[in-house]
């Protein structure tokens, strides 16, 4: 299975992690949006509305299925070109948290 997750990722990537794209619901800061991709360091996020600068922190709670919801401590880093998708890192991933990071990853990879 991994040498599948491998060969999807993005390896010309120059990210610490390795992001995959993807599309499932979030909110960061209570604002409701979608992750556009996804990697072990931090998303992508699409938001629904404007209200989040670079710099500010905030809770992110991911939610690829109506089973899983994930709380991380994140930080806006940066936006692409064009201002609406915003580069989110997490702070930091707890013991507990990587885990089901890590499956939400692959099931987004996997389809």
């Amino acid at each position: 299975m991994f040498s599948r997750l491998m060969q999807v990722v993005k390896l010309g990537d120059k990210r610490k992690e390795r992001r995959v794209k993807t599309r499932f619901p979030a909110e960061v800061a209570g604002l409701k949006g979608r992750v556009t991709d996804v990697s072990l360091g931090g998303f992508g996020f699409y938001p629904d509305d404007q209200g989040l600068d670079i710099g500010d922190e905030a809770i992110a709670t991911l939610m690829p299925d109506e089973f899983t919801t994930l709380e991380i401590p994140s930080r806006i880093v940066g936006m692409d070109e064009e201002g609406m998708i915003l580069s989110i890192a997490f702070m930091k991933v707890t013991e507990e948290q990587f885990e089901p990071l890590q499956d939400i990853i692959t099931s987004q990879t996997l389809g």
